[in-house]
């Protein structure tokens, strides 16, 4: 049996081997999430919630 599983010393990103690209594509997936999620957080604390409790409708059953 072949063995086929990569090792560290073959991985492309181990010991920061990675292109500049690459890293600037995961800053910019990581900026543009935390962004996103501050605008959703600012948006979620401004908004305000209603308070009142729902009505109940009479439906004619009587409950005894």
């Amino acid at each position: 049996m072949k063995h086929t599983e990569p090792t560290l010393a073959a991985i492309e990103d181990y010991q920061t081997k990675g292109s500049t690209e690459k890293r600037l594509t995961v800053w910019i997936v990581i900026l543009s999430g935390l962004l996103v999620g501050a605008i959703y957080g600012i948006f979620m604390a401004g908004s305000s919630v209603s308070d009142s409790l729902v009505t109940k409708e009479k439906t004619g059953i009587v409950k005894y």
